[in-house]
């Protein structure tokens, strides 16, 4: 954005996420971290979120999921204590429901809640309109180049597929948070529905 950051997933735990804080920093210095968008609750795409917002970042989240990161980031933390704990902050969870926009007036990141999946109930996606770019978890790995494709797609990819399509998306390309970036062409080849 023209004056923050938006990071998708604050993964894994407090010292990956500081890495990853202390790498956003380097390639875009002067630029806080505003907003750090939870896919959904399990751990390795939440574990590392206190450390956003130990850094001042709103977690943005389904409402399916604010009431558990919100008890778990303020929970204490005495043992261990993490960056969150030492900083004394207050975590801000803000929720959402079918979509929200983030917006710096020129540029704008779409959040879609992924219907019809059993992965989780409150799993969302990250849609760059200007890039044709949608970002996701845990739906789709692509998998390696020159792997058979599979007899039966898995259903959460055709999920991710239909929710593309009910949302009307002009998707080029997919960053899978588990892979890599492919083109819509590859994974609608993958699950049976490309040409």
């Amino acid at each position: 954005m023209s004056d923050h950051l938006i990071v998708i997933e604050g993964p894994q735990n407090d010292a990956r996420a500081i890495a990853l804080i202390e790498e956003a920093k380097k390639l875009v210095p002067n630029k806080p971290i505003k907003y750090v968008v939870n896919t959904h609750k399990h751990f390795d795409h939440a574990g590392g979120l206190a450390a956003f917002a130990a850094d001042g970042a709103i977690v943005v989240t389904h409402d399916a999921s604010k009431a558990l990161l919100e008890k778990g980031l303020s929970a204490p933390r005495t043992v261990q204590p993490d960056k969150l704990a030492k900083s004394g902050k207050k975590p801000v969870v803000e929720g959402m429901q079918e979509k929200r926009v983030l917006s710096d007036g020129t540029r704008t990141v779409e959040l879609h809640l992924i219907q019809g999946t059993t992965h989780d109930d409150g799993i969302i996606m990250a849609y760059l309109p200007k890039e044709k770019l949608l970002v996701e978890a845990d739906l789709y790995t692509p998998a390696a180049p020159n792997t058979p494709q599979p007899a039966q797609p898995n259903p959460n990819n055709i999920s991710l597929n239909d929710n593309i399509e009910r949302l009307n998306l002009a998707v080029d390309q997919i960053l899978a948070l588990h892979g890599r970036k492919v083109s819509v062409a590859e994974f609608r080849t993958w699950i049976g529905k490309g040409s």
